[in-house]
């Protein structure tokens, strides 16, 4: 680890520069890095032995990360996630449930899950995390940065991203990509996913390479935590438990994959690639071929994103949590 930076989250700095709304790309900044310095990113988190792996990588590196960390998953394995923090490394949230196109969910709802996300990773780790958010599949929106920013905090996107969720993605696949993907860029932010096997085994000669290279790793923090919201701390019915319904009718949505997600899970939700997929060559400045074929996908706006069948829904998730309602979280 080369150094620290302390991340300013006031009135919702965005930080990296694959972001969904034009409006919000122009606002975007990258973090005041050198040339030749990375900032290591998970999503997805805490998952078993893959993010043991990735976290026992890092300490063998002696390099800091940020992981953005589903509340479910979170709340799944209090204690794995308590290793983030017990390592030395950033804790931010990216969401309670994971759900897909947050652009294209009703404000309120988005908003549900960004608090709740923050509520249940705060709660999982016994005390606040970083004001840092990272939207899935990079799915930012006008309206929900701007609550961030009222809350006072930073959304946070990459300038690289590892590839570590595409289809047939493997340890020498990602390996070859990032490398690549950071020589091109100098430097940035990097997104990967610390339930993914690929990144798992690809890690430790990702950063041995880029060492050899002369990168060096910075580890971000924050000067200030993550404050709930009094309002909807207020509002016990905001977070009462309600029915779950599938987020789509791919036949990948088996009752099985379901039963996992709520077991704490999000590994089986193969559709980020297309969000991603689509960021990257927008940092890249690749054109995605009209024959790309991707399954499950519909052009909009001249991006291409998840989709799901009929009613829209994007979501349902739910978190029955006594303790947000007596504030117990401070």
């Amino acid at each position: 680890m080369s150094r620290i930076i302390a991340a300013d989250s006031t009135q919702g700095a965005l930080y990296g520069t694959a972001l969904n709304a034009p409006s919000n790309r122009a606002y975007a900044r990258t973090l005041n890095l050198r040339d030749r310095e990375v900032v290591l990113t998970f999503d997805d988190g805490p998952l078993g032995t893959n993010t043991r792996s990735v976290l026992n990588t890092l300490d063998k590196h002696c390099v800091k990360a940020t992981f953005f960390s589903v509340g479910r998953m979170a709340l799944a394995d209090p204690k794995l996630l308590r290793e983030y923090d017990r390592r030395g490394h950033t804790v931010g949230a990216h969401t309670f449930s994971h759900p897909f196109g947050m652009d294209r969910m009703a404000p309120q709802d988005a908003i549900a899950e960004i608090e709740k996300g923050f509520a249940a990773v705060s709660h999982a780790l016994g005390k606040p995390v970083a004001p840092f958010f990272r939207f899935p599949g990079l799915r930012d929106s006008p309206e929900a940065v701007a609550y961030l920013a009222s809350r006072n905090i930073s959304t946070w996107s990459v300038d690289v991203i590892s590839g570590d969720t595409d289809p047939g993605a493997n340890a020498a696949k990602v390996t070859k990509d990032v490398l690549a993907r950071v020589r091109g860029a100098g430097k940035g932010i990097l997104l990967f996913h610390d339930i993914k096997k690929p990144t798992a085994e690809a890690l430790d000669g990702i950063i041995t390479a880029l060492r050899k290279d002369g990168y060096k790793f910075v580890h971000v923090v924050s000067n200030t935590n993550y404050q709930p919201n009094p309002e909807m701390v207020a509002n016990a019915d905001a977070f009462r438990a309600r029915p779950e319904k599938p987020t789509s009718s791919n036949a990948r949505w088996t009752a099985a994959a379901r039963a996992e997600i709520r077991a704490g899970s999000v590994d089986v939700m193969r559709t980020e690639w297309v969000e991603l997929q689509q960021a990257n060559e927008q940092l890249t400045g690749k054109t995605r071929s009209e024959t790309s074929g991707a399954r499950g996908a519909t052009q909009m706006g001249g991006a291409f994103v998840a989709t799901s069948a009929g009613n829209g829904q994007t979501g349902g998730a739910y978190m029955a949590n006594s303790w947000l309602a007596t504030g117990q979280i401070q």
